[in-house]
């Protein structure tokens, strides 16, 4: 078995990433430094584990309602720990405020506003998020789409042509100076779902230039609030995604 593989399986982290450790010279087999990822049947090996950040996750609480607690994620942070050594997540927020607690949703690095997470033993009834985004060009009418995700080994989604996926609403705001303020409702998505939409719909989202969009200093897409089991909350960050066009 590859050292990467039982280094994975012994500290319960992903393949890659006991492999990026292997390389860093962070994992010993009798005190000596591995660095190439090989077959062995030696078991005894130990892992340098960097320490995770302290985290307060007092600033980041927006309601705890029991089973459910919701979060406000600023943008540039991600929502799951790739690697021991990140920066904080909100995982980590989520687990220093309760370690029973479960991440329900997840924002992409750029993304802010409401992440919600749930205590174990709890169930999801319902559920429902409202995002908004500004994309390129005018949308000038509401858009309903289900078109079903392809991501499937891919950095980069794909929209089919096959329909029954996540009922998704796209609603116009507000058209200015070249962009449209969109608003989204949706239940449930899969990864890069609206970004996929949007660019499908010919109106990729402002710093999206994965799909197309114009540069910006971020992707431009907040969740602006988030219902679960007939609880919400409103992210307190909404303004100033709102206002960010205008700096």
């Amino acid at each position: 078995m590859k050292i990467s593989k039982k280094i994975s399986l012994k500290y319960e982290i992903s393949v890659r990433s006991a492999k990026d450790y292997i390389h860093e010279g962070l994992v010993t087999l009798n005190s000596v430094v591995i660095r190439k990822d090989t077959d062995t049947p030696d078991d005894d090996f130990q892992l340098d584990m960097p320490k995770k950040p302290e985290t307060d996750p007092k600033p980041y609480i927006l309601k705890d309602c029991g089973d459910v607690v919701f979060f406000d994620k600023p943008a540039f942070m991600h929502s799951e720990r790739h690697r021991i050594g990140d920066r904080t997540t909100m995982q980590d927020i989520a687990e220093s405020y309760d370690s029973s607690l479960t991440l329900v949703s997840r924002l992409d690095h750029m993304t802010d506003g409401v992440i919600s997470a749930v205590r174990s033993g709890a169930t999801i009834k319902t559920q429902s998020k409202l995002y908004l985004a500004y994309v390129c060009g005018e949308m000038s009418e509401t858009v309903i789409m289900d078109n079903i995700i392809d991501a499937d080994k891919r950095k980069k989604v794909k929209v089919t042509e096959e329909l029954g996926g996540n009922r998704t609403v796209f609603t116009p705001v507000q058209y200015s100076n070249g962009l449209t303020l969109v608003q989204a409702e949706i239940e449930k998505a899969s990864r890069h779902q609206l970004r996929a939409y949007l660019a499908y719909l010919k109106h990729p989202i402002l710093g999206d230039t994965l799909y197309g969009g114009d540069e910006h200093t971020r992707i431009m897409l907040h969740c602006k609030s988030t219902s679960i089991n007939g609880f919400s909350a409103e992210s307190r960050l909404t303004q100033d995604f709102i206002h960010n066009i205008k700096k």
